[in-house]
């Protein structure tokens, strides 16, 4: 049975209920476990810390009518209308670290969550176009992948590994083994974690991405299971190498929730609707996915005393989290993600520091990169590709990440600034595969179509003004992203003329607690049918949110 109805929404007490239950209880949690934890024995160190986060978001936009016109790009925009609440979150992080003789250890880290925004029925009311299914028929409400990961109550596990200090001769060895996140490269923002050397190390959580314009890459990357080692060969030099025990796809916002903005994708997606095929709508098939094992990569870091600098040299084979599509038509027809192996990297890095501002420059080749492709159709299952091979477009690519961080000093207008700003660029070399499904090939007109290169930024500008009340800094976080130039040739790699933008207002109270407000709101281009009614194509994900503006309030804490 399914539990949404079209026209409830949960009461304001009933939300208010839940998510103080669920704030008393994260915090009695974490005041009482939060502390050094003596052990009686200097030579093991414990600490258990909690970090409680409420989040609450209400829409200020009014849903676009050609956006929602289509079926494949309704579900979240119908489900919240205008006025809305979008959030009604606490999330609980919890991180436990114990060490032994400063030599080994472990870490264990978890999230948990609730959103009461997710736990009743939506504004939705058109049944019909519908992606979700209950028992193979158009439903109201999300997947019970998105319930999970939206709603709950649930959680997670994210870090769980061990590691150890040793020496090798004289050189220090360390290494690390279980689900953690290791990156190599000088990536910054969001697009430099799609265009840097960390590329395929970690699934990247998109809809994180999506809901805070300028978080930073590190934010995003979402651990794997690996084995990773490296070792200090002299006081200038070190080697690095790691091996994967697990694969993971990135992380999406899911179809029906606000930030959803495509019906069919990903992980919870589970029909698409197309009135040409038998029953107007495919429906999801297994997805073809790599094997767990096997992406690897090995680097070498340098810092001589002439650079006054880092260099890194890099070299890796993964497979990609993000998948293209394939349909297979027919009586019940069917859609496939399907993720490519095989992909080989190669790059160089260089972080250096000059009149105050710290420079960070990434640069790489892919070989049998995944490009950005049509829905590949096929007409038997036979024909699906097998593990880690895929249908569309692949081909070789290069691309180039340049960031700066520095600060400003006390002005008439502000007592301090932060400042970080990255460019990427990237471009496609040659198409090795695929070439009659790749979106730049020649007679491909869509909004859409791959450009030889293209470019974008993204700026981050933070004044603060201290002590404005005794104890309390202000804070107003500006954030901005923008496709400068062409459409890229890989997935998410960014679009002319598409991006975010972010403004706040932060207060921390005491360096303990911390208050933030802001606005947060999308921009890009769309394509029409002829009547101009509908929308045909999109020039990046975000041009499908352009009317999902909302306004955020967030408290958070730590024990």
């Amino acid at each position: 049975m399914d539990r949404f109805k079209p026209a409830s929404r949960p009461s304001l007490r009933r939300n208010a209920l839940s998510i103080a239950a669920l704030t008393v209880c994260a915090a009695a949690c974490g005041s009482a476990g939060a502390f050094e934890i003596d052990t009686g024995n200097d030579d093991v160190q414990m600490r258990l810390d909690n970090t409680v986060r409420y989040n609450y978001g209400q829409r200020v936009q009014e849903p676009s009518r050609v956006i929602i016109n289509n079926p494949n790009y309704d579900d979240g925009n119908r489900n919240f209308a205008k006025g809305n609440t979008i959030n009604n979150r606490v999330d609980l992080l919890t991180e436990f670290d114990v060490v032994y003789q400063k030599t080994f250890g472990a870490r264990l880290s978890a999230a948990s969550w609730y959103d009461a925004a997710y736990s009743g029925g939506f504004s939705n009311t058109s049944l019909a176009t519908q992606n979700h299914l209950v028992n193979g028929k158009p439903a109201f409400g999300i997947s019970d992948y998105a319930q999970r990961y939206y709603e709950g109550p649930s959680g997670e596990i994210l870090d769980a590994f061990i590691f150890g200090n040793t020496q090798l001769g004289s050189m220090p060895l360390t290494a690390r083994l279980g689900r953690t996140t290791v990156n190599w490269g000088e990536s910054l923002l969001g697009l430099g974690a799609i265009h840097g050397v960390s590329y395929g190390q970690a699934p990247l959580d998109q809809g994180k991405a999506l809901s805070i314009p300028g978080v930073e890459a590190k934010e995003l990357y979402m651990p794997r299971e690996q084995l990773s080692a490296t070792l200090q060969a002299t006081p200038e030099l070190s080697f690095g190498a790691q091996y994967f025990l697990e694969w993971r796809n990135t992380r999406v916002p899911e179809s029906g929730t606000y930030l959803g903005f495509a019906d069919f994708y990903l992980s919870g997606g589970q029909s698409l609707i197309n009135p040409a095929l038998p029953g107007g709508r495919a429906f999801r098939g297994a997805d073809i996915t790599p094997k767990e094992t096997g992406d690897w990569g090995v680097m070498s870091r340098w810092s001589p005393q002439w650079l006054d600098g880092t260099m890194g040299f890099y070299a890796r084979n993964f497979s990609d989290t993000i998948p293209q599509v394939i349909l297979l038509p027919g009586a019940r027809s069917q859609y496939f993600f399907n993720y490519a192996s095989d992909i080989d990297m190669y790059g160089v890095s260089l972080s250096k520091q000059i009149a105050g501002i710290s420079f960070g420059l990434d640069a790489n080749y892919r070989r049998n990169m995944p490009l950005v492709s049509d829905i590949v159709s096929i007409r038997s299952a036979s024909q699906l590709p097998a593990q880690g091979d895929t249908l569309g477009a692949r081909g070789n690519t290069a691309h180039v990440v340049l960031n700066a961080i520095g600060s400003i000093g006390a002005t008439p207008l502000f007592g301090s600034a932060t400042w970080s700003t990255e460019l990427t660029w990237s471009e496609w070399l040659s198409v090795t595969q695929g070439a009659q499904y790749f979106k730049g090939r020649d007679g491909y007109v869509g909004i859409d179509r791959v450009s030889k290169s293209a470019t974008q930024i993204a700026l981050n500008f933070t004044p603060t003004w201290y002590q404005v009340f005794p104890g309390m800094d202000l804070f107003m976080p500006l954030s901005y992203s923008l496709g400068l130039s062409g459409n890229s040739a890989v997935a998410t790699g960014g679009s002319k003329n598409a991006g975010s933008f972010g403004v706040g207002l932060g207060l921390d109270v005491y360096s303990k607690y911390r208050f933030d407000l802001k606005y947060v709101g999308y921009f890009g281009d769309l394509a029409l049918n002829p009547a101009g009614t509908v929308v045909s194509a999109a020039n990046g994900t975000q041009a499908l949110l352009k009317d999902r503006g909302a306004v955020f309030f967030t408290f958070k804490t730590t024990f």
